[in-house]
């Protein structure tokens, strides 16, 4: 099967679309289908067509975004170049996959009809840039950027949503949402969950090294956090929550970047914590710091799916999340830790249930050994990349 896999970026950028991208791509090139990443330049340097371990890549030519960030008028750019791009390079595929509502969007005025669209939503843009005017630190003039891009998201994704052959969701309550937020049949919605590279996440002995990196004691015990530092992923209440932990050999490692970071930097210093939070930036070897971890904590409120809790299973090491409460919190927690199996999950409106939770497995080993086995045992038999790709390439069977 001739496969069109979607987004804005590609390898060499990185994120969570990307590594999807990349792990179907492997999977499929393995089992002999033949996949082709469409995305735009990162910058001026690289070719038009290019390939990554064996994977194609065709690039068009976008540079917008990044010469004016703040304008209202780059998606609708975006969106012109793209169909012209695609208008006239009409490649011969058998199936388009689509992982983002731009693309997805431009891609059913061109090819309506003519090849099968499957949408995998990753995020709901609409409801993401909406967030924006929560952050701390929004002033009059983002906000109102804001509401601009979000009336043109909505537009676009919803037409993106309505005219496509397929929606894939990485979890369950997010195909519900989705339903719910655009009125559409849930006959149309498939959730298909990702996978997690076992070869890359596994258990292993404590990074000494990276402990020394850290300036963190051999014998102190560490709750990790991964992901970006925006609004939804609560971690604001985290930092809340590791306040109250009354134990001064347990750090707190929090990796990764966003709007949210001096905001939190701030909250941690007049807390009077700062010698125990570790704020590291973004790392491309975030492998290495669930291998020192204790436990992993994330409290989003708005999560798709949450890869990163499989990361951390993936390296043995066990969960705590919050407990979704449809429609205010949207989470998929529940979908990918098992309470009291595999993880724990905290009541989503009280720190003290997540100080609890924390509290018990920092003083019970021997729990936090049988959660920790356990997690990495559920990764080995529900969540491989064979079987979302196997599941996408059936949907696809499906419509062609």
């Amino acid at each position: 099967m001739k496969i069109q896999l979607q987004n804005i970026t590609f390898y060499p950028s990185s994120g969570g679309i990307q590594s999807y991208m990349y792990h179907i791509s492997k999977r499929l090139i393995e089992t002999g289908h033949n996949p082709t990443v469409i995305c735009s330049f990162d910058d001026k340097t690289q070719p038009k067509y290019d390939s990554y371990e064996k994977i194609k890549i065709i690039r068009h030519p976008y540079y917008i975004i990044r010469m004016l960030p703040i304008n209202i008028l780059a998606p609708i750019y975006y969106e012109i170049r793209l169909e012209k791009f695609l208008s006239k390079n009409a490649y011969d595929f058998d199936i388009i996959w689509s992982n983002f509502f731009l693309e997805a969007f431009t891609s059913c005025k061109v090819f309506r009809k003519k090849i099968p669209i499957i949408y995998i939503i990753h995020a709901v843009a609409s409801k993401m840039i909406k967030l924006y005017n929560i952050y701390p630190n929004a002033d009059v003039f983002l906000k109102s950027y804001v509401n601009n891009l979000y009336r043109q998201y909505l537009l676009m994704e919803k037409k993106a949503i309505k005219e496509c052959d397929k929606i894939v969701t990485l979890s369950k309550m997010r195909a519900r949402e989705i339903c719910d937020y655009y009125d559409i049949n849930q006959d149309k919605v498939i959730a298909i969950s990702p996978g997690i590279d076992l070869q890359k996440f596994y258990p292993s002995e404590k990074d000494i090294n990276l402990l020394k990196e850290l300036n963190i004691p051999k014998n102190a015990k560490i709750i990790l956090t991964v992901g970006r530092l925006s609004f939804e992923k609560n971690i604001e209440t985290l930092i809340k929550s590791f306040k109250k932990i009354s134990n001064e050999n347990v750090f707190l490692v929090i990796v990764g970047k966003g709007s949210q970071k001096r905001y939190l930097e701030e909250l941690v210093k007049k807390l009077n914590i700062s010698k125990r939070v570790i704020f590291t930036g973004e790392r491309n070897d975030v492998e290495r710091f669930y291998r020192i971890a204790d436990l992993f904590v994330l409290p989003s409120t708005y999560e798709g799916f949450g890869l990163v809790y499989l990361e951390a299973m993936a390296c043995g090491v066990p969960c705590i999340a919050l407990k979704p409460d449809y429609p205010k919190v949207i989470i998929a927690s529940n979908e990918v830790i098992d309470d009291g199996v595999t993880g724990l999950l905290a009541d989503p409106y009280s720190i003290d249930s997540l100080v609890e939770k924390i509290d018990r497995l920092l003083s019970d080993d021997n729990l936090k050994n049988k959660l920790g086995r356990n997690a990495r045992r559920v990764c080995e038999k529900r969540f491989s990349w064979e079987q979302t790709t196997e599941r996408l390439l059936k949907e696809s069977e499906k419509i062609i």
